[in-house]
């Protein structure tokens, strides 16, 4: 249970509403799509699929992630780094149990996120399209990382870049303005695949994330990898809530 939710950090699952519009932002101020503050709050709607080909188990988790900025402290440079709780809850009426603490701060151009003891440079400020870096720079791409009993080497060959700027972005029934879409990886061969990509929001942050990590040796079906996971995870994460 303890590796779902870890996962549900980064997942969505679209529920249908009626469609709002969020106003466009001043883009002067490129930090906005990182936006960092003591109370800051974002509710997101997960689900995910666990994939465990030893025990021949599909596992499947649905419910909401909460993060919320509940402290804040100076770091040796002078940058201020953020502390995220986050909580977890199977349904909307269901009370939150905290899972972990992460950690967030802008040093220099990077927005940086700390999860699990693992340093990503989410995005260099300001965006530009085609713009390309190392998202995982602070550690070792092939870290076996141990999803619901198999290791796997989720961020091999990952090298982020900016798909898109400026554009409207319309997530569970809500229009964005002014988002930044970043694909983290998308690589795939007989027996791998490797996908990821997010997507800011001026003035919000992250709005959608979805990732699809999958290994199989099960290459003499001819089918696809996607219809042969062995094992592996997809993951979904939209945003429901920020305030």
């Amino acid at each position: 249970m303890k590796q779902l939710l870890f996962l549900l950090g980064f997942t969505i699952l679209i529920f249908s509403c009626s469609e709002e519009s969020i106003a466009p932002q001043p883009a002067d101020d490129q930090s906005d799509l990182y936006p960092l503050s003591l109370d800051k709050t974002w509710i997101y709607q997960t689900d995910s699929i666990v994939y465990n080909f030893q025990l021949g188990t599909t596992d499947s988790l649905s419910g909401f992630i909460k993060e919320e900025i509940t402290d804040v402290f100076e770091l040796a440079d002078g940058s201020l780094n953020y502390v995220i709780e986050r909580s977890f809850r199977r349904h909307q009426d269901s009370p939150w149990t905290n899972t972990d603490t992460y950690s967030a701060s802008i040093i220099d151009n990077k927005a940086t996120r700390n999860e699990e003891n693992l340093r990503f440079v989410k995005l260099l400020l300001p965006p530009t399209v085609g713009q390309e870096w190392d998202g995982n720079q602070f550690f070792d791409e092939s870290i076996l990382v141990n999803i619901n009993g198999e290791l796997l080497e989720v961020y091999k060959n990952w090298g982020s870049k900016i798909l898109s700027v400026g554009e409207n972005v319309t997530v569970n029934g809500v229009e964005y303005s002014n988002t930044v879409e970043v694909l983290l990886v998308d690589t795939e061969n007989g027996i791998e695949k490797r996908y990821a990509k997010e997507i800011y929001a001026l003035g919000v942050g992250l709005i959608h994330r979805e990732m699809i990590i999958i290994d199989s040796q099960d290459i003499a079906s001819g089918l696809p990898i996607i219809e042969r996971p062995e094992k592996g995870f997809v993951l979904q994460q939209r945003l429901i809530e920020s305030f």
